[in-house]
């Protein structure tokens, strides 16, 4: 047979199933037929390459190796060793921002990705946070041994102890109408009498506590009140007979101490 060039090939006609194509296997020469070489064939492990077009719903094959392959919409599939799918792009039914999120984890993407945030700025953890301009609410407990910057008008409610700089009674002052206990939660009383005798009575207070009485009316003429602290000192009773009465008291040791009085007579 003649050596004749490729190109010089006559036009090929298709290859009948009957066709016969010789092989040669261990250096004996044999015939296949095309319709033993190529239908049903069974591929075990190919590599296709690009495949350009055509119908794989029978192929059974196992470790195929497809390349850059257009898979469409597989009815199912189990993704466990796959790598490298984009989440912006790969992924779907994900939230605003989310994708973005997942890819450069940052604050400011977090911050866009949620929808009931409240505040901005980075995001905050529970060991050690910085806090700018926080609103905190009321809190349920806390200890603000070490802040600073707390200021007394605004700040602070209730009454400053004595033992930090303070009276221990608040700047209100009790309105007391005939016989009862003046209260050592107010730094001052003012006592109006509705009798003669009006019973007046006086618990103990905080070390260094002060505490001024005042007589301030009468509900008719010769009224009197007689206060009867629970401990005073170097004494027992503190009679308002006239009002513009007063005295001031001061709590030490167990007593309270009589610091100062106008008209009130001390027994």
């Amino acid at each position: 047979m003649a050596t004749i060039a490729i190109t010089s090939l006559p036009v090929a006609t298709a290859a009948a199933t009957t066709d016969v194509l010789p092989i040669v296997q261990s250096g004996t020469t044999k015939q296949v037929t095309n319709a033993l070489l190529f239908t049903n064939a069974t591929l075990v492990a190919p590599a296709l390459g690009t495949v350009a077009s055509g119908n794989i719903s029978t192929c059974t094959s196992t470790g195929m190796v497809m390349v850059a392959p257009v898979l469409g919409t597989p009815a199912s599939g189990t993704l466990t060793n796959c790598t490298g799918l984009p989440i912006a792009t790969g992924v779907s039914n994900l939230g605003t921002g989310v994708a973005t999120f997942l890819t450069t984890p940052s604050s400011a993407n977090l911050l866009a990705a949620l929808t009931d945030e409240t505040g901005t700025g980075a995001n905050v953890f529970a060991n050690t946070p910085t806090l700018v301009t926080p609103i905190l609410g009321t809190p349920a407990s806390g200890t603000l041994t070490s802040c600073t910057g707390l200021p007394l008008t605004t700040g602070v409610t209730g009454a400053l102890p004595v033992a930090n700089g303070g009276t221990g009674a608040s700047g209100a002052v009790q309105a007391l109408s005939g016989p009862g206990a003046v209260n050592i939660t107010s730094l001052a009383t003012a006592f109006t009498s509705t009798a003669t005798g009006n019973a007046l009575t006086l618990a103990d207070g905080a070390q260094g506590q002060l505490k001024t009485i005042i007589y301030v009316a009468e509900a008719a003429g010769g009224d009197t009140g007689v206060l009867t602290p629970t401990n005073l000192g170097s004494a027992t009773t503190i009679t308002f007979n006239a009002v513009g009465d007063s005295v001031t008291l001061q709590f030490a040791g167990t007593d309270w101490w009589v610091v100062g009085f106008r008209g009130a007579a001390v027994a």
